[in-house]
């Protein structure tokens, strides 16, 4: 009996390991990006990092958000941003990056939201956080999201 219950304690043990190994590799990082200037080369090293960042660990082991607000909001403005950062937004959002936009911004300086892009497509609702900042310290504080500011 005794040795019946060693092996299952060493089992149990095993078993439990396992799971929290193949948990901790499963986990996906969160990553915030963080624009708010208006800045191309800002813009373009941003988003270069971002598209390094996916090819390093894998769109798949990460969860990565550009929150935008203030200046930042003129990457997602045609005519104010170059050609290949429009093309560099695209395919990051292909990549499952998610652009969050900051209304405060979009009211206190009066933009149509018709004229703001993620790529092609105009921005949709579901793109538009209520503060970009707000955001930005929800991830970081509930969700666990590193911070990064290009």
């Amino acid at each position: 009996m005794k040795r019946f219950l060693i092996a299952l304690t060493v089992s149990f043990v095993l078993l439990n390991l396992t799971l929290m190994s193949t948990n901790a590799e499963s986990k996906k990082v969160k990553v915030v990006y963080h624009f708010n200037s208006d800045d191309q080369k800002i813009h373009k090293a941003g988003l270069i990092n971002i598209q390094n960042h996916l090819d390093a660990v894998g769109k798949e082991n990460v969860e990565i958000t550009a929150v935008l607000h203030g200046q930042g909001l003129t990457m997602l403005q045609k005519g104010k941003t170059e050609d290949d950062n429009f093309l560099r937004v695209e395919q990051l959002k292909k990549q499952g990056v998610k652009f969050s936009v900051c209304n405060v911004t979009i009211q206190r300086q009066k933009l149509n939201k018709d004229e703001l892009f993620v790529g092609q497509e105009k921005i949709k609702d579901s793109d538009i956080v209520p503060s970009g900042v707000a955001e930005i310290a929800r991830l970081q504080a509930e969700q666990g999201y590193a911070y990064i500011k290009p």
